[in-house]
Protein backbone atom coordinates (compact mmCIF):
# COMPACT_ATOMS: atom_id res chain seq x y z
CA UNK A 1 0.00 0.00 0.00
CA UNK A 2 1.74 3.59 -1.06
CA UNK A 3 0.63 5.88 1.74
CA UNK A 4 0.96 8.92 -0.58
CA UNK A 5 -2.65 7.61 -1.99
CA UNK A 6 -3.93 8.35 1.40
CA UNK A 7 -2.20 12.31 1.50
CA UNK A 8 -3.00 13.03 -2.18
CA UNK A 9 -6.89 12.12 -1.46
CA UNK A 10 -7.18 14.21 2.13
CA UNK A 11 -5.61 17.37 0.08
CA UNK A 12 -7.84 16.78 -2.90
CA UNK A 13 -10.82 18.67 -1.28
CA UNK A 14 -9.09 21.44 -1.04
CA UNK A 15 -7.91 21.77 -4.24
CA UNK A 16 -11.95 21.56 -5.45
CA UNK A 17 -12.34 24.66 -2.96
CA UNK A 18 -9.90 27.07 -4.08
CA UNK A 19 -10.98 26.40 -7.87
CA UNK A 20 -14.83 27.21 -6.40
CA UNK A 21 -13.32 30.08 -4.89
CA UNK A 22 -11.45 31.39 -7.83
CA UNK A 23 -14.65 30.81 -10.03
CA UNK A 24 -16.84 32.64 -7.63
CA UNK A 25 -14.21 35.67 -7.09
CA UNK A 26 -14.18 35.78 -10.83
CA UNK A 27 -15.17 39.71 -12.64
CA UNK A 28 -18.92 39.19 -13.47
CA UNK A 29 -19.13 35.64 -12.52
CA UNK A 30 -21.52 36.78 -10.03
CA UNK A 31 -23.37 39.89 -8.78
CA UNK A 32 -24.57 40.93 -5.22
CA UNK A 33 -28.10 40.89 -6.70
CA UNK A 34 -27.79 37.88 -8.85
CA UNK A 35 -25.19 35.04 -7.38
CA UNK A 36 -24.00 32.47 -9.59
CA UNK A 37 -25.20 28.93 -9.02
CA UNK A 38 -21.23 28.08 -7.66
CA UNK A 39 -21.77 30.53 -4.98
CA UNK A 40 -25.09 29.52 -4.10
CA UNK A 41 -24.05 26.04 -4.11
CA UNK A 42 -21.23 26.31 -2.05
CA UNK A 43 -22.81 29.44 0.57
CA UNK A 44 -26.62 28.44 1.19
CA UNK A 45 -27.61 25.56 4.16
CA UNK A 46 -30.12 24.10 0.89
CA UNK A 47 -28.77 25.14 -2.55
CA UNK A 48 -31.21 22.51 -4.58
CA UNK A 49 -34.34 23.64 -2.38
CA UNK A 50 -37.33 25.69 -4.02
CA UNK A 51 -40.08 27.99 -2.30
CA UNK A 52 -43.24 28.07 -3.97
CA UNK A 53 -46.41 28.61 -3.27
CA UNK A 54 -49.36 25.97 -3.94
CA UNK A 55 -52.22 27.86 -4.23
CA UNK A 56 -52.17 29.97 -0.83
CA UNK A 57 -50.38 27.52 0.71
CA UNK A 58 -46.38 28.06 1.16
CA UNK A 59 -44.19 24.67 0.21
CA UNK A 60 -40.71 23.54 -0.68
CA UNK A 61 -39.61 20.96 -3.25
CA UNK A 62 -35.40 19.95 -2.14
CA UNK A 63 -32.85 17.75 -4.00
CA UNK A 64 -30.21 16.49 -1.80
CA UNK A 65 -27.63 13.97 -1.37
CA UNK A 66 -24.07 12.65 -0.34
CA UNK A 67 -21.33 11.33 -1.99
CA UNK A 68 -18.67 9.48 -0.36
CA UNK A 69 -15.20 7.97 -2.24
CA UNK A 70 -12.60 6.91 0.01
CA UNK A 71 -9.36 4.45 -0.52
CA UNK A 72 -9.14 1.81 2.14
CA UNK A 73 -6.06 -0.86 2.96
CA UNK A 74 -7.72 -3.93 4.61
CA UNK A 75 -5.63 -6.92 5.74
CA UNK A 76 -7.81 -9.69 5.29
CA UNK A 77 -10.77 -9.72 3.24
CA UNK A 78 -12.57 -11.50 0.54
CA UNK A 79 -13.16 -9.05 -3.08
CA UNK A 80 -15.04 -6.54 -2.54
CA UNK A 81 -18.22 -5.91 -3.48
CA UNK A 82 -19.87 -2.61 -4.70
CA UNK A 83 -23.04 -3.53 -3.90
CA UNK A 84 -23.01 -2.96 -0.74
CA UNK A 85 -22.97 0.05 1.59
CA UNK A 86 -19.46 -0.58 2.85
CA UNK A 87 -16.97 -2.79 0.33
CA UNK A 88 -15.01 -3.79 2.83
CA UNK A 89 -16.64 -4.80 6.14
CA UNK A 90 -13.59 -5.66 8.75
CA UNK A 91 -16.20 -5.79 11.89
CA UNK A 92 -17.96 -9.36 9.92
CA UNK A 93 -14.17 -10.70 10.20
CA UNK A 94 -12.56 -12.88 7.44
CA UNK A 95 -12.66 -16.78 7.24
CA UNK A 96 -9.46 -18.37 5.68
CA UNK A 97 -10.21 -19.21 2.27
CA UNK A 98 -7.69 -18.81 -0.45
CA UNK A 99 -9.51 -16.01 -1.87
CA UNK A 100 -8.74 -13.99 1.40
CA UNK A 101 -6.31 -11.79 1.55
CA UNK A 102 -4.67 -7.84 2.17
CA UNK A 103 -6.20 -5.77 -0.44
CA UNK A 104 -6.24 -1.70 -1.03
CA UNK A 105 -8.84 -0.32 -2.93
CA UNK A 106 -11.19 2.61 -3.93
CA UNK A 107 -14.87 1.89 -2.44
CA UNK A 108 -17.95 3.74 -1.49
CA UNK A 109 -19.05 4.88 1.98
CA UNK A 110 -16.45 5.12 3.96
CA UNK A 111 -18.30 6.96 6.23
CA UNK A 112 -21.22 7.51 4.98
CA UNK A 113 -22.87 5.87 1.72
CA UNK A 114 -23.75 7.58 -1.46
CA UNK A 115 -27.51 9.14 -1.25
CA UNK A 116 -30.06 11.21 -3.95
CA UNK A 117 -33.12 12.18 -2.84
CA UNK A 118 -35.67 14.51 -2.51
CA UNK A 119 -38.32 15.82 0.16
CA UNK A 120 -40.70 18.72 0.86
CA UNK A 121 -43.59 19.95 2.70
CA UNK A 122 -47.28 21.84 1.81
CA UNK A 123 -47.49 24.03 4.67
CA UNK A 124 -50.95 25.61 6.34
CA UNK A 125 -53.35 23.08 6.01
CA UNK A 126 -55.98 24.13 8.50
CA UNK A 127 -58.18 21.51 10.38
CA UNK A 128 -59.64 22.06 13.97
CA UNK A 129 -58.28 25.50 14.66
CA UNK A 130 -54.83 23.94 14.05
CA UNK A 131 -52.12 24.60 10.82
CA UNK A 132 -51.19 21.49 9.77
CA UNK A 133 -48.19 20.34 6.85
CA UNK A 134 -48.11 17.57 4.62
CA UNK A 135 -44.37 15.90 4.31
CA UNK A 136 -42.77 13.96 2.75
CA UNK A 137 -39.28 12.19 1.51
CA UNK A 138 -37.64 9.97 -1.10
CA UNK A 139 -34.28 8.91 -0.45
CA UNK A 140 -31.94 6.14 -2.50
CA UNK A 141 -28.70 4.77 -1.39
CA UNK A 142 -26.05 3.89 -4.59
CA UNK A 143 -23.06 3.22 -5.05
CA UNK A 144 -20.85 6.08 -6.46
CA UNK A 145 -18.02 3.53 -7.99
CA UNK A 146 -20.91 1.67 -10.34
CA UNK A 147 -23.74 3.94 -10.07
CA UNK A 148 -25.83 0.74 -8.29
CA UNK A 149 -28.04 0.63 -6.19
CA UNK A 150 -27.40 -0.83 -3.09
CA UNK A 151 -28.26 -4.31 -3.01
CA UNK A 152 -27.54 -6.72 -0.39
CA UNK A 153 -29.42 -9.39 -1.63
CA UNK A 154 -27.59 -9.38 -4.62
CA UNK A 155 -24.48 -10.19 -3.05
CA UNK A 156 -25.71 -13.49 -1.07
CA UNK A 157 -27.19 -14.89 -4.34
CA UNK A 158 -23.75 -14.00 -5.91
CA UNK A 159 -22.05 -15.95 -3.00
CA UNK A 160 -24.54 -18.89 -2.90
CA UNK A 161 -23.92 -22.91 -3.73
CA UNK A 162 -20.59 -23.39 -5.41
CA UNK A 163 -20.13 -19.37 -5.33
CA UNK A 164 -19.45 -19.75 -1.92
CA UNK A 165 -16.65 -16.81 -0.32
CA UNK A 166 -16.40 -15.49 -3.59
CA UNK A 167 -16.54 -11.93 -2.55
CA UNK A 168 -17.87 -9.82 0.64
CA UNK A 169 -21.50 -10.17 1.19
CA UNK A 170 -24.49 -10.04 4.19
CA UNK A 171 -27.91 -9.19 4.40
CA UNK A 172 -29.01 -5.73 5.03
CA UNK A 173 -32.38 -3.75 4.98
CA UNK A 174 -30.81 -2.07 1.23
CA UNK A 175 -31.90 -4.36 -1.16
CA UNK A 176 -31.58 -2.86 -4.58
CA UNK A 177 -34.96 -1.51 -4.43
CA UNK A 178 -35.16 2.68 -5.62
CA UNK A 179 -36.47 4.39 -2.41
CA UNK A 180 -34.81 1.53 -0.42
CA UNK A 181 -33.50 4.44 2.30
CA UNK A 182 -36.28 5.99 3.04
CA UNK A 183 -39.71 6.77 1.61
CA UNK A 184 -42.41 7.74 3.92
CA UNK A 185 -44.91 10.52 3.96
CA UNK A 186 -47.68 12.00 6.21
CA UNK A 187 -48.67 15.42 8.61
CA UNK A 188 -47.06 17.45 10.40
CA UNK A 189 -48.97 19.08 13.33
CA UNK A 190 -46.28 21.18 14.99
CA UNK A 191 -47.08 20.83 18.58
CA UNK A 192 -49.52 17.42 18.00
CA UNK A 193 -46.46 15.59 16.42
CA UNK A 194 -45.89 13.66 13.68
CA UNK A 195 -47.38 10.84 12.04
CA UNK A 196 -45.91 9.63 9.14
CA UNK A 197 -46.28 6.14 6.86
CA UNK A 198 -43.84 4.13 4.35
CA UNK A 199 -40.32 2.73 4.38
CA UNK A 200 -38.91 4.47 7.69
CA UNK A 201 -35.97 4.41 10.44
CA UNK A 202 -36.03 2.22 12.95
CA UNK A 203 -35.66 4.78 16.06
CA UNK A 204 -32.61 2.26 16.70
CA UNK A 205 -30.77 3.56 13.69
CA UNK A 206 -31.61 7.19 14.27
CA UNK A 207 -30.55 6.89 17.93
CA UNK A 208 -27.11 5.30 16.72
CA UNK A 209 -26.67 8.26 14.24
CA UNK A 210 -26.32 10.71 16.85
CA UNK A 211 -25.09 8.47 19.54
CA UNK A 212 -22.05 6.68 18.60
CA UNK A 213 -19.16 8.35 18.88
CA UNK A 214 -17.09 7.86 15.79
CA UNK A 215 -20.28 9.22 13.73
CA UNK A 216 -21.41 5.77 12.68
CA UNK A 217 -19.03 5.32 9.95
CA UNK A 218 -19.72 2.90 7.72
CA UNK A 219 -16.59 1.31 7.34
CA UNK A 220 -15.01 1.75 10.59
CA UNK A 221 -17.65 1.90 13.23
CA UNK A 222 -19.92 -1.45 13.96
CA UNK A 223 -22.38 0.90 14.60
CA UNK A 224 -22.56 2.25 11.08
CA UNK A 225 -21.45 -1.50 9.40
CA UNK A 226 -23.75 -3.44 10.74
CA UNK A 227 -27.42 -3.24 10.94
CA UNK A 228 -28.38 -6.32 13.14
CA UNK A 229 -26.27 -4.02 15.99
CA UNK A 230 -26.65 -0.03 14.89
CA UNK A 231 -30.56 0.04 13.83
CA UNK A 232 -31.97 -3.85 13.60
CA UNK A 233 -32.40 -4.52 17.53
CA UNK A 234 -30.59 -8.11 16.17
CA UNK A 235 -31.93 -8.29 12.45
CA UNK A 236 -30.59 -6.02 9.89
CA UNK A 237 -33.29 -6.21 8.03
CA UNK A 238 -35.29 -4.43 10.60
CA UNK A 239 -33.34 -1.38 11.07
CA UNK A 240 -35.47 -0.12 8.25
CA UNK A 241 -39.49 -0.52 8.68
CA UNK A 242 -41.64 -0.94 5.73
CA UNK A 243 -44.71 -0.55 5.52
CA UNK A 244 -44.82 1.12 9.09
CA UNK A 245 -46.89 4.01 10.67
CA UNK A 246 -44.55 6.34 12.99
CA UNK A 247 -45.82 9.15 15.45
CA UNK A 248 -42.80 11.29 17.41
CA UNK A 249 -43.25 14.55 18.88
CA UNK A 250 -40.79 16.57 21.11
CA UNK A 251 -41.57 18.54 24.02
CA UNK A 252 -39.60 21.70 24.64
CA UNK A 253 -38.72 22.82 28.12
CA UNK A 254 -37.27 25.43 29.81
CA UNK A 255 -33.83 26.95 28.03
CA UNK A 256 -34.40 25.08 25.18
CA UNK A 257 -34.41 21.70 27.10
CA UNK A 258 -36.28 19.06 25.12
CA UNK A 259 -38.25 15.82 26.12
CA UNK A 260 -38.73 13.32 22.94
CA UNK A 261 -40.84 10.33 22.45
CA UNK A 262 -41.92 7.98 19.50
CA UNK A 263 -43.46 4.86 18.83
CA UNK A 264 -43.46 2.77 15.52
CA UNK A 265 -45.18 0.08 13.98
CA UNK A 266 -44.35 -2.29 11.01
CA UNK A 267 -47.58 -4.13 9.65
CA UNK A 268 -48.11 -8.01 8.92
CA UNK A 269 -45.88 -10.50 7.07
CA UNK A 270 -46.49 -10.07 2.96
CA UNK A 271 -43.93 -11.06 0.77
CA UNK A 272 -43.33 -7.79 -1.65
CA UNK A 273 -44.40 -5.27 1.30
CA UNK A 274 -43.31 -5.68 4.89
CA UNK A 275 -41.48 -8.78 6.33
CA UNK A 276 -42.17 -9.66 10.04
CA UNK A 277 -44.65 -7.67 12.20
CA UNK A 278 -43.27 -5.68 15.17
CA UNK A 279 -42.90 -2.22 17.08
CA UNK A 280 -40.27 0.53 18.61
CA UNK A 281 -40.76 2.90 21.31
CA UNK A 282 -38.21 5.80 21.98
CA UNK A 283 -38.25 8.25 24.83
CA UNK A 284 -35.46 10.71 25.17
CA UNK A 285 -34.19 13.67 27.10
CA UNK A 286 -31.70 16.46 25.07
CA UNK A 287 -29.38 19.97 26.47
CA UNK A 288 -26.74 21.58 25.25
CA UNK A 289 -24.72 19.85 27.83
CA UNK A 290 -26.82 15.98 28.10
CA UNK A 291 -28.29 13.68 26.49
CA UNK A 292 -30.06 10.62 26.88
CA UNK A 293 -31.93 8.32 25.05
CA UNK A 294 -34.36 4.89 25.62
CA UNK A 295 -35.56 2.34 22.82
CA UNK A 296 -36.98 -0.49 23.15
CA UNK A 297 -38.24 -2.80 20.20
CA UNK A 298 -39.91 -6.20 19.86
CA UNK A 299 -40.12 -8.28 16.16
CA UNK A 300 -42.05 -11.55 15.64
CA UNK A 301 -41.23 -13.79 12.18
CA UNK A 302 -38.66 -11.37 11.08
CA UNK A 303 -36.95 -12.20 7.97
CA UNK A 304 -32.42 -12.68 7.96
CA UNK A 305 -31.72 -13.39 4.59
CA UNK A 306 -28.34 -15.17 4.07
CA UNK A 307 -25.76 -17.14 1.24
CA UNK A 308 -27.90 -20.84 0.73
CA UNK A 309 -26.33 -24.14 0.48
CA UNK A 310 -22.64 -23.51 0.12
CA UNK A 311 -21.04 -25.82 -2.53
CA UNK A 312 -24.37 -27.00 -3.42
CA UNK A 313 -24.95 -25.94 -7.59
CA UNK A 314 -28.86 -26.40 -6.73
CA UNK A 315 -27.85 -23.02 -4.85
CA UNK A 316 -26.97 -20.95 -7.35
CA UNK A 317 -27.96 -17.49 -7.77
CA UNK A 318 -30.09 -18.06 -4.57
CA UNK A 319 -30.94 -17.00 -1.34
CA UNK A 320 -31.60 -18.57 1.90
CA UNK A 321 -34.43 -17.30 4.38
CA UNK A 322 -34.58 -17.67 8.07
CA UNK A 323 -37.15 -16.61 10.71
CA UNK A 324 -36.79 -14.86 14.13
CA UNK A 325 -38.48 -13.58 16.81
CA UNK A 326 -36.57 -10.64 18.31
CA UNK A 327 -36.79 -8.60 22.07
CA UNK A 328 -34.56 -5.75 22.03
CA UNK A 329 -33.33 -2.61 24.22
CA UNK A 330 -30.99 0.38 23.80
CA UNK A 331 -30.14 2.83 26.22
CA UNK A 332 -26.90 5.81 24.89
CA UNK A 333 -26.00 8.82 26.76
CA UNK A 334 -23.87 11.99 25.58
CA UNK A 335 -22.26 14.44 28.23
CA UNK A 336 -20.66 17.71 27.30
CA UNK A 337 -18.37 19.02 30.06
CA UNK A 338 -16.97 21.45 27.46
CA UNK A 339 -18.33 22.85 24.37
CA UNK A 340 -15.48 21.04 22.48
CA UNK A 341 -15.31 18.25 24.19
CA UNK A 342 -18.00 15.06 24.16
CA UNK A 343 -18.06 11.86 26.21
CA UNK A 344 -20.33 9.55 24.50
CA UNK A 345 -21.56 5.49 24.81
CA UNK A 346 -24.37 3.23 25.14
CA UNK A 347 -25.54 -0.44 25.84
CA UNK A 348 -27.51 -2.75 23.61
CA UNK A 349 -29.11 -5.79 24.47
CA UNK A 350 -30.80 -8.03 22.08
CA UNK A 351 -32.92 -11.46 21.92
CA UNK A 352 -32.87 -14.08 19.41
CA UNK A 353 -35.62 -16.52 19.68
CA UNK A 354 -37.35 -18.98 17.21
CA UNK A 355 -40.10 -17.54 15.26
CA UNK A 356 -43.77 -17.72 16.01
CA UNK A 357 -44.47 -19.25 12.48
CA UNK A 358 -42.13 -22.22 11.85
CA UNK A 359 -42.56 -21.89 7.86
CA UNK A 360 -43.61 -19.17 5.56
CA UNK A 361 -43.31 -19.34 2.09
CA UNK A 362 -41.29 -16.93 0.15
CA UNK A 363 -40.65 -18.16 -3.23
CA UNK A 364 -39.30 -14.86 -4.41
CA UNK A 365 -37.68 -12.19 -2.15
CA UNK A 366 -35.86 -8.68 -2.96
CA UNK A 367 -36.07 -10.42 -6.59
CA UNK A 368 -33.72 -13.27 -5.58
CA UNK A 369 -35.18 -16.44 -5.43
CA UNK A 370 -35.28 -18.20 -2.62
CA UNK A 371 -33.62 -21.30 -2.62
CA UNK A 372 -36.04 -24.32 -1.37
CA UNK A 373 -39.39 -21.82 -1.67
CA UNK A 374 -39.67 -21.73 1.95
CA UNK A 375 -38.47 -19.62 4.98
CA UNK A 376 -38.08 -21.74 8.14
CA UNK A 377 -37.43 -20.82 11.88
CA UNK A 378 -33.52 -20.15 12.75
CA UNK A 379 -33.61 -21.52 16.44
CA UNK A 380 -35.62 -24.56 17.23
CA UNK A 381 -38.03 -24.29 19.67
CA UNK A 382 -37.34 -23.79 23.43
CA UNK A 383 -33.74 -22.17 22.11
CA UNK A 384 -32.94 -18.78 22.49
CA UNK A 385 -29.65 -16.40 22.37
CA UNK A 386 -28.87 -13.29 24.28
CA UNK A 387 -26.17 -10.85 22.63
CA UNK A 388 -24.66 -7.99 24.29
CA UNK A 389 -23.20 -4.47 22.99
CA UNK A 390 -21.16 -1.84 25.36
CA UNK A 391 -20.18 1.18 23.71
CA UNK A 392 -17.90 4.05 25.03
CA UNK A 393 -15.71 6.84 23.49
CA UNK A 394 -15.43 11.03 23.29
CA UNK A 395 -14.75 13.20 20.05
CA UNK A 396 -13.13 16.62 20.42
CA UNK A 397 -13.62 20.14 17.91
CA UNK A 398 -10.51 21.82 17.97
CA UNK A 399 -12.13 25.27 16.75
CA UNK A 400 -12.62 26.02 20.48
CA UNK A 401 -9.63 26.63 21.52
CA UNK A 402 -7.38 26.73 17.83
CA UNK A 403 -8.99 28.88 15.45
CA UNK A 404 -6.66 28.20 13.31
CA UNK A 405 -7.60 24.33 13.10
CA UNK A 406 -11.75 24.96 13.09
CA UNK A 407 -13.35 22.73 10.95
CA UNK A 408 -10.92 19.91 12.69
CA UNK A 409 -13.15 16.64 14.83
CA UNK A 410 -11.32 14.03 16.04
CA UNK A 411 -12.42 10.60 17.56
CA UNK A 412 -11.90 7.43 19.43
CA UNK A 413 -14.20 4.48 20.60
CA UNK A 414 -14.36 1.12 21.85
CA UNK A 415 -17.11 -1.33 20.91
CA UNK A 416 -17.60 -4.74 22.40
CA UNK A 417 -19.73 -7.13 21.13
CA UNK A 418 -20.91 -10.69 23.42
CA UNK A 419 -22.64 -13.21 21.65
CA UNK A 420 -23.53 -15.80 24.56
CA UNK A 421 -24.07 -19.25 23.77
CA UNK A 422 -27.84 -20.37 22.30
CA UNK A 423 -29.63 -21.75 25.55
CA UNK A 424 -31.99 -24.68 25.06
CA UNK A 425 -32.61 -27.88 26.17
CA UNK A 426 -29.12 -28.13 25.44
CA UNK A 427 -26.47 -25.57 25.41
CA UNK A 428 -24.15 -24.79 21.56
CA UNK A 429 -21.00 -23.11 22.37
CA UNK A 430 -19.54 -22.86 18.90
CA UNK A 431 -21.87 -20.16 18.98
CA UNK A 432 -20.63 -17.97 21.70
CA UNK A 433 -17.72 -15.32 20.68
CA UNK A 434 -16.56 -11.89 21.50
CA UNK A 435 -15.47 -8.79 19.52
CA UNK A 436 -13.51 -5.95 19.98
CA UNK A 437 -13.53 -2.98 18.59
CA UNK A 438 -11.45 0.00 18.30
CA UNK A 439 -11.59 2.68 15.95
CA UNK A 440 -10.35 6.58 15.42
CA UNK A 441 -11.24 9.27 13.18
CA UNK A 442 -10.18 12.34 11.96
CA UNK A 443 -12.36 15.01 9.99
CA UNK A 444 -11.51 18.26 8.37
CA UNK A 445 -14.40 20.53 6.65
CA UNK A 446 -13.09 22.72 4.17
CA UNK A 447 -16.82 24.41 4.30
CA UNK A 448 -20.73 23.21 3.71
CA UNK A 449 -20.12 21.25 1.00
CA UNK A 450 -16.85 19.18 1.48
CA UNK A 451 -14.77 17.72 3.98
CA UNK A 452 -11.85 14.96 4.09
CA UNK A 453 -11.09 12.33 6.69
CA UNK A 454 -8.94 9.32 7.52
CA UNK A 455 -10.17 6.14 10.10
CA UNK A 456 -8.74 3.42 11.48
CA UNK A 457 -10.53 0.27 13.17
CA UNK A 458 -9.44 -2.84 14.46
CA UNK A 459 -11.54 -5.75 15.34
CA UNK A 460 -10.29 -8.66 17.38
CA UNK A 461 -12.98 -12.04 17.59
CA UNK A 462 -12.26 -14.94 19.93
CA UNK A 463 -14.42 -17.47 21.40
CA UNK A 464 -15.90 -20.34 19.72
CA UNK A 465 -18.12 -18.86 17.62
CA UNK A 466 -14.55 -17.52 15.77
CA UNK A 467 -11.92 -20.75 15.61
CA UNK A 468 -8.75 -19.34 14.87
CA UNK A 469 -8.33 -22.48 12.59
CA UNK A 470 -11.06 -21.37 10.22
CA UNK A 471 -11.28 -17.56 11.21
CA UNK A 472 -8.82 -15.09 11.35
CA UNK A 473 -8.82 -13.54 14.63
CA UNK A 474 -7.81 -9.90 14.00
CA UNK A 475 -9.25 -7.80 10.95
CA UNK A 476 -7.85 -4.10 10.64
CA UNK A 477 -8.63 -1.50 8.46
CA UNK A 478 -6.80 1.86 7.73
CA UNK A 479 -8.44 4.45 4.96
CA UNK A 480 -8.95 8.24 3.79
CA UNK A 481 -11.93 9.62 1.90
CA UNK A 482 -14.20 12.77 0.31
CA UNK A 483 -17.30 13.67 1.16
CA UNK A 484 -19.88 15.95 -0.41
CA UNK A 485 -22.83 17.08 1.18
CA UNK A 486 -25.72 19.13 -0.81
Amino acid sequence: MNLNHFFKLALLPLSIHQAFAAQTEQPGTATQESPSFVSRFMNDDNPLRVNFELGDHPSYFQVYGLVDIGLTHINHSLPESYELANNFYPYAGAKKTARTTSRTNWVNGGWQGSRLGFKGEVAKLQAWDHDFKFIYQFEAGFNTLDMKLHDAAQTLADNSGTNANSSVSTNSSMNGELFTRQAWAGIDGGSLGKLTYGTQYNPFFEITVTYDPNGKADSFSPLGESGTVGGGGGVSENSRMKNSIKYANVYELEDHDKINYAVINQFGNSAGTSHGNGFTTQLGYESSAFGVQFAYDKFFDSVRSGVAAPGNPLANDTIAVALLNTEAALLTGRWSPTKDLKIIGGMEWYQLKPSSTATISYHNLYDQTVFGGVATSALQPSFKQDNHVYYLGANFDFAQRMPALAGLTTSIGFYETKADAIEGPTVSTNSQGKIDTWTAMADYRFNKRFDTYVAYTSNHFSGDKYPSATTYRDVNSVGAGLRLKF
